[in-house]
């Protein structure tokens, strides 16, 4: 009767402890936000970062993100409290330093860079602390 019991038990732990339900609660982790569009448009902001940075490792011209990243402005976060007056401030302050990036001389390029990973700390500082220790990995030296 034990040997049956010990059985079942082991049985039930296997299903509970199953690749889909770990793989759920993971993602949950990783991103708590969800699919709020402010939260999607931070994502792809970091994920276009990590291909600047390369850029001005490499010495390579830079893309323009100017236009896609306005919606910093408008995009509905998961909370709508952080949308206060210092959030839009610091938004307009991210777009105006990634715009002086952007019209960068080659020489300014890595000092204007490092400007604009440190004004998406200032604002993480914050608001969502969250991904300051993903945004430090931005930084340039």
């Amino acid at each position: 009767m034990h040997k049956v019991f010990v059985v079942c038990f082991m049985a039930v732990l296997g299903f509970s402890c199953s690749g889909k339900t770990e793989n759920k609660s993971h993602e949950a982790v990783r991103y708590p936000n969800q699919d709020a569009p402010l939260a999607l448009l931070m994502r792809e902001m970091f994920l276009d970062m990590e291909e600047i940075k390369i850029s001005v490792e490499e010495g390579q011209s830079i893309k323009g993100y100017l236009e896609k990243y306005k919606e910093l402005l408008t995009a509905k976060p998961t909370d709508q409290s952080v949308k206060t007056e210092a959030f839009q401030t610091m938004g307009m302050g991210y777009l105006a330093n990634l715009r002086q990036f952007e019209n960068s001389s080659d020489q300014e390029l890595l000092e204007n860079y490092k400007v604009l990973v440190n004004s998406c700390l200032a604002c993480h500082s914050n608001y969502c602390p969250g991904p300051i220790k993903r945004i430090n990995l931005l930084k340039l030296e």
